[in-house]
């Protein structure tokens, strides 16, 4: 699929609105966002990362037994590689454009297997790329096909800086082609299928043309303007989409023979937010020279209610919000469904809260997390994503709007990723760093940061209210709670896992290490560290009772980010964007004066949303540059972007049923139906283009929309924090 971007009017300006002379019918704008192309021949560059418009997406995925894209191409490692293609019903012969590793024993034979059965070899030439073919079963309908190569030679090659590790090599591709004929492809048909005209677009070749629209308004019908390119070609498929759900809106057919003016109406019956029309462009291709949407009036809707009563300045409550670092929601025991009870105080507590179901970090890395929780900006705009990246100081964190309106405010931080040196003290009256002037060890236990907070508050408080905010390493890794805490290990157990993080070291990106007995030790122990955390959480709560300070609070558990255990190959954090490591707890428990009604717990939220909604508990209003939405009040989410962070950024963009993933090359490789596949285990991306390019264009859109970024400052570590986070194993 190539991308080819089109915003309306600065770049085509073909799209007109109409009134069309109807009672009822406005003229509004309709935004034309991407446009996606899928040709019939498929062609892909393995060398091109992504155009100047970002994520892109060919239709060509390159799945097993391959290394990293270099400025060559892609070496094939190991004995045998697989590639998944989306082919169309007549395309049948395979193009590789390639060369052998230059020191192998003998010839290198190439084995062609597709859809499980043999299609045919070939021997590439050492020394230079050329192009090899292989016709394969021809298909009768379009659909995902599997290329599976198999090798005769492999040379073990020079150790690669991206794996730290010599890999044996096979051969070295550059492009794939599947074509519908016998001819190779040549120097035309790479270039660009979609080119502009002076009066919208033509498109050079047969495939697949998806027009991604949005109106914030009920759009009743769009017309386009077609002509196509062949004398007397077939009729032209137009179908209107809202991909996303699968739903058919409309259908129509172009005919060059019949039609008038060469226009195609398409009756939408009342459209409103994203939509997609689907082109099917035959032979010779189609030139487009008129859009013409008709927009229905929509009637005055009543103001929907408040769920939630504003705090006025004498109600204000306290604000409490605790993190445990690293804590997944489905192990937060008993309130999320988990077998184990890990956290029977916290489950107390959310007998009388709010427990919300679906709540996600937008980075699966505290660095980025807690900067996006404490300022109510996605990670697109607050920019703090390595970890020597410092808050921009004209950036408003939640503890300076609170302070500014008259809070008291207290922090307390186990972990030198939510630091002042990071700009997170910003706004505290008290900022308390635990690991200064004490070793590692007593720095993260929880109950250190217990000690700390019931000196605090014995020294007494005023009359002002109250934000604090406690950041607890455990659950974090070290895995290793004290004796009492050890619930659920196996004292027969006498492997290697012991938690510590020096054993954690040796198995990460190292699955074949770990024993099932291994895995289970290694979660029981994490689980521990829950309980232990969990045990320190009722104390402050204790702590906060005997002040007098619990009953007027809100009180707020939560997490920065999850913890991975192998479920998609990968170890605790960082380094993925699949929901293990995304996914978090939240729960939110409210003063009497202060109740919700009809809040929907099962609402899309990303952790942005924490400082509006607090803002909103507090009588105040977050930052005109927020991207959070008060999740009490304030609308439906409806999408999130993510991030990961180590071994080269990862990037996803997750709706209330779809997540999309773009690798590390920037090309959109990854789709997941959420819904029917909620653990992320099925790759559906060659089987719903149509719902890829509608995401595409929304994510394209949700980015669009951040407001800048400020001034970040790159910051070095003291010794201590190099110390402390040596030990967490963040740093060698």
């Amino acid at each position: 699929m190539n991308r080819w971007p089109l915003v309306l009017g600065s770049i085509l300006g073909f799209l007109v609105l109409s009134a069309c002379g109807r009672v009822g019918v406005d003229t509004v704008s309709v935004e034309l966002g991407r446009v996606d192309f899928i040709a019939d021949d498929l062609l892909f560059d393995v060398r091109s990362g992504p155009g100047p418009g970002g994520r892109s997406f060919e239709g060509c995925r390159f799945t097993r037994g391959w290394a990293r894209t270099g400025a060559g191409g892609k070496w094939a490692v190991g004995r045998s590689a697989e590639v998944d293609v989306l082919a169309a019903p007549r395309a049948y012969r395979l193009w590789i454009e390639c060369r052998p590793h230059h020191q192998l024993d003998g010839p290198q034979i190439v084995t062609v297997v597709a859809d499980g059965e043999i299609a045919g070899e070939f021997r590439p030439e050492p020394g230079r790329f050329k192009w090899y073919q292989v016709e394969l079963a021809r298909m009768k309908v379009a659909g995902t096909r599997h290329i599976e190569l198999l090798f005769s030679q492999v040379r073990l090659g020079e150790r690669e800086a991206s794996v730290g590790e010599a890999r044996p090599l096979a051969v070295m591709v550059r492009r794939l082609a599947l074509t519908r004929g016998p001819k190779k492809p040549n120097k035309r048909d790479w270039s660009s299928a979609v080119v502009r005209t002076p009066n919208g677009l033509r498109v050079r070749r047969a495939g697949r043309l998806y027009l991604n629209f949005r109106s914030e308004k009920n759009v009743e019908g769009v017309e386009i303007g077609l002509r196509s390119q062949v004398e007397g070609g077939a009729p032209v498929q137009l179908t209107l989409f809202h991909p996303q759900s699968d739903t058919q809106l409309a259908h129509n057919v172009f005919d060059r023979r019949s039609a008038v003016d060469g226009g195609v109406d398409l009756n939408a019956g009342g459209l409103e937010g994203a939509f997609q029309m689907l082109i099917d462009v035959g032979e010779g291709g189609l030139e487009i020279d008129r859009l013409e949407a008709r927009v229905r009036r929509r009637a005055s809707r009543a103001a929907a209610k408040e769920p939630i009563e504003t705090a006025g300045p004498a109600s204000r409550p306290d604000i409490v919000v605790i993190v445990l670092d690293a804590t997944r929601a489905d192990h937060s025991g008993s309130t999320y469904g988990y077998s184990r009870d890990t956290m029977p105080n916290i489950a107390q507590l959310a007998e009388g809260a709010m427990v919300f179901e679906r709540v996600f970090a937008q980075a699966p890395y505290t660095t980025c997390s807690v900067p996006t929780m404490f300022t109510g900006l996605g990670w697109g705009a607050h920019g703090v994503v390595e970890g020597r990246d410092r808050l921009s100081e004209d950036e408003e964190t939640l503890a300076e709007s609170l302070q500014a309106s008259g809070y008291k405010t207290i922090g307390i931080t186990a972990t030198p990723n939510n630091s002042e040196r990071l700009g997170m003290a910003q706004g505290f009256d008290e900022f308390v760093q635990l690991w200064e002037g004490t070793d590692w060890r007593t720095s993260i236990d929880p109950m250190f940061a217990v000690e700390r907070l019931e000196a605090l508050l014995q020294g007494g408080l005023d009359e002002k209210p109250l934000f604090l905010m406690l950041h607890l390493v455990p659950p974090h890794s070290p895995y290793t709670p004290p004796l009492d805490f050890r619930h659920w290990s196996d004292p027969e157990y006498d492997g290697p896992c012991d938690g510590t993080n020096k054993y954690l070291k040796t198995i990460r990106g190292n699955r074949q290490a770990v024993s099932s007995a291994d895995l289970d030790e290694l979660v029981a122990l994490y689980d521990g560290n829950l309980r232990f955390s969990d045990a320190a959480v009722g104390r402050i709560l204790e702590a906060l009772e005997g002040v007098g300070r619990l009953d007027r609070a809100v009180v707020v558990i939560t997490s920065d980010h999850g913890e991975a255990f192998f479920e998609h190959g990968r170890l605790d954090h960082n380094t993925t964007v699949y929901d293990e490591m995304l996914q978090v707890p939240l729960i939110v428990r409210l003063p009497p004066f202060l109740q919700a009604q009809s809040i929907d717990s099962s609402r899309l939220i990303s952790l942005e949303d924490l400082t509006p909604t607090l803002l909103g508990l507090a009588g105040s209003r977050p930052s005109n540059r927020s991207t959070g939405i008060d999740f009490l009040k304030g609308p439906i989410r409806t999408d999130i972007l993510h991030r990961s962070w180590t071994g080269g950024n990862l990037f996803g963009f997750r709706t209330d049923r779809w997540k999309l993933i773009a690798n590390r090359d920037g090309r959109l490789d990854e789709l997941y139906d959420l819904g029917a596949d909620p653990i992320e285990m099925v790759n559906v991306i060659l089987r719903f283009p149509g719902v890829v390019s509608s995401l595409a264009a929304q994510w394209d859109r949700t980015e669009h929309l951040l407001p800048p970024q400020l001034d970040i400052i790159d910051v070095g570590m003291t010794d201590g924090e190099k110390a402390m986070l040596r030990e967490l194993g963040y740093i060698d």
